[in-house]
Order: structure tokens, then sequence, then C-alpha cells
């Protein structure tokens, strides 16, 4: 239990107050971001039915719910829905996530969160977005819907097999971030002009303006994406190789630099007639991209991954063994960087996990807090709100508010 006064004072973000009814990813981790930086983050969480984080087997939810606060509230009955647009009152950013019109047919479209604070930047996570057609509008989706339906899947997997997901939740790490950098860009021209904003995020759509150059392509040149697998269907030198110990490297022979120290290493000579200076890649179907293919297998089924690696560096081409969770605990770089770090969960109890990033130098983010059980901050925040103690006891007896513990559901 955490009074907004008691909430430590630290990063780029003190002072911003972000409130989220979200589930599963995209919008808890747009909000964590907030909450790593220093704002100060209240989960509104289903007073019937807890986040499918918490339930779902893994640690999703104590790892990305970090420094936030919890009120579990009902906020389609009535009393729920005027204490949710009182909490609107003095909150900057409001994150939801829910199929196009939910929060209008609860009366809670923007209009109305307005009129409560006419600065609040609003942010709607969807798969298909807030308007457009009703039947699309209202479909259900998923991280992996949206990349099915954002031409994303079709880009991934091998030639000729069935196309996959990207793991892990690509989708929605990918539109957290765009909800987090708009909204941070809306809570400072909002500061400038009193003046908030509603963001319409439909996650196909992140999805499609990531893909590089390649919709302009097929835009522009009729030319679609060709499934690469683990090696670039087009460039030699550029792809996943297993080694002698059975693991394996990624390497990329790409640029006049590269290629100038890298083919002598492997016995191919630059700055001939046929590999000019200036040369910044090989094709895959050229000689000479086969011979600099049969160069590299070789000498990676004759070494270890970590020997490959520390070969082909050596001697200027980017290369990195590919890394399990193993791995990353042993890697020195890792070590140094801190990357994995502990904290304490809300009963006391140590736990594990991936630090902050990226490092700040004068205003460095911190974890004050593990993730809250269900309903734990209630009489917290409601009694920053003006309720008493008793109207807060009535609202408990009605259902409106629940309060229970959620520690042990792994």
């Amino acid at each position: 239990m955490v009074r907004r006064t008691e909430i430590p004072q630290f990063g780029l973000l003190s002072g911003v107050k972000v409130v989220h009814n979200t589930v599963s990813i995209a919008g808890p981790f747009a909000a964590e971001l907030y909450a790593e930086y220093g704002a100060d983050v209240i989960w509104i969480e289903n007073a019937k039915v807890p986040c499918m984080s918490r339930v779902a087997t893994g640690n999703a939810w104590q790892q990305d719910r970090r420094n936030q606060r919890n009120l579990s509230i009902d906020i389609s009955l009535p009393e729920g829905k005027e204490i949710f647009l009182k909490l609107m009152e003095d909150t900057d950013v409001f994150i939801s996530a829910a199929r196009g019109g939910q929060y209008e047919k609860l009366g809670l479209g923007d209009e109305v969160l307005w009129e409560r604070n006419p600065r609040l930047v609003i942010v709607k996570i969807s798969g298909f977005g807030q308007t457009g057609l009703p039947d699309y509008m209202n479909r259900p989706s998923y991280d992996p819907i949206a990349q099915a339906f954002g031409g994303y899947m079709t880009m991934n997997g091998f030639p000729g097999m069935p196309s996959m997901p990207t793991n892990p939740l690509t989708a929605d790490y990918m539109s957290a971030l765009f909800a987090f950098g708009t909204s941070v860009a809306a809570v400072m021209k909002s500061r400038e002009t009193s003046r908030g904003e509603s963001i319409d995020l439909a996650q196909y759509e992140v999805l499609m303006r990531t893909q590089s150059r390649y919709p302009m392509d097929f835009l522009e040149q009729g030319i679609p994406f060709v499934k690469e697998g683990s090696h670039s269907a087009y460039f030699a030198g550029y792809g996943t190789y297993s080694c002698q110990d059975e693991k394996e490297v990624y390497m990329l022979y790409l640029g006049a630099g590269v290629l100038k120290k890298g083919l002598p290493f492997i016995g191919i000579e630059f700055g001939t007639e046929k590999i000019p200076p200036g040369t910044n890649l090989l094709y895959l179907s050229s000689p000479e991209g086969q011979l600099l293919e049969e160069r590299i297998k070789a000498f990676c089924q004759s070494h270890t991954a970590e020997e490959v690696e520390k070969a082909f560096l050596a001697h200027g081409v980017p290369c990195s063994r590919i890394m399990d969770y193993n791995d990353c605990l042993k890697d020195p770089q890792y070590v140094a960087r801190e990357v994995f770090t502990e904290w304490k969960k809300v009963n006391g109890e140590s736990v594990k996990g991936v630090n902050i990033f990226p490092k700040f130098k004068n205003y460095p983010a911190q974890i004050w807090r593990g993730a809250p059980n269900i309903g734990m901050d209630n009489e917290d925040i409601l009694t920053e709100l003006g309720l008493t103690e008793e109207h807060i006891k009535e609202l408990y007896g009605k259902k409106i508010l629940t309060q229970r513990d959620y520690l042990n559901n792994i």
C-alpha cells in the first residue's frame, strides 16, 4: 500500500500520472515504461476477472508491472464509473486496450473524459483500430493475429514452409513502444497548449509501419517479399551457421571494410577483377559468393561457436554466438552492464529478472516496488480522491471493489 506522496521522486518522468486499464502485454508494457522512468502509474484491474498475465504460467506480471499501484474496480457500474472519472481529473495519460467503440458504449468516450480533464492524453490500443469497418473493429485480436493481418507473419519462416509468428510477442512490444513514445509527445504538447489528445493505435498498422522497404518495394516495383529463413536469400556470408559444438553463430559479410579484412581471412582475395575495391557484398548466386559460403561452413564445422566468434571478430566481421539464457548469464558484458537484477516482491521475497533499460546518466531509473497484488492500493488511491473509509467499505460490499492475494500463481 503506497500513497502518491510516498512514491520516490526519480527519473525523467517524475510528476507524470498514468492510469491504464489494460491486460496481457502491449498496454501494460507501455505503462511499465512510464513506471520505470519515475511516473506514478495506476493499474486498473477488473474487479471480477484478474489480468490474464496473472493466471497464465510465467512471470510476465512480475516483470512488467513493477513500480505500479493497483486499483481493482468495476468501472462498468455507475459508482465505479464515477470514481474512474474522478481519477481522470489529474491524470496525464490514460491507456486502454479494447475493441473499437467499447469505451463509448460504457459512456466513457473521449469527450466525456475531456469534460473532466481537457489536458488528458488518451491512448487506445486495439488489434484493428477504433474506426473503419465495424466487422474489423469488433474482431478479437492477440499478438499473432496482428502479425497475421499486418503482413508480418508471411515474412517469417522458411521458404516453402508455413508462415510463423516472431517470438516473443513482437506485435505487443512494438505497439507498446509506439504507445509510449506517442503519448510522451502528446503530454509535451498538452502541457504547452492545455489541450489533450486521443491516440488510435491499431497493432496491425504498427507492424506494417515497421517492415522497412518491403511494402514500398511492392507498391512501387511489384516486388514481393520472399521468406529467407535463417540465411539471406540473396547475399553470401549473411546468416546462421552451425559449429563443431552444435551451437550456432550469426555473421554478416556486409560492407567494403568488412570484405576487405574478412575475405583474406577466409582465403579469398579482395581487390581483384571479380571482387574489386569498394565491393560491399557478394551475391549468393555468384561463384565468389558460393566460395565464401563453402569456406565459412568449413571453418565453422571445425571450430566451436566461441572460437568462430572470436576469429571472425578479430578480422572485422560482425559475428555473434546465438545466445541462450545460460550463455547470457555467464557473458561478461551482461554481467558488467547488470542486465539481470534482483528486487523484492511486495511480500518481501526476492525475485530475479531483467533490469531497466536504457541507462540514464542524470535521471536514472529505478525499481522501487515489485508488481502489486490485486487491489492492494485501493484504499490509498481512493483516499487520495477524497473517499471516506465508510464509503470504501460500502464499495467492497457492493463488489465494485475487490482485493486479494495473487502472489502464488505459478
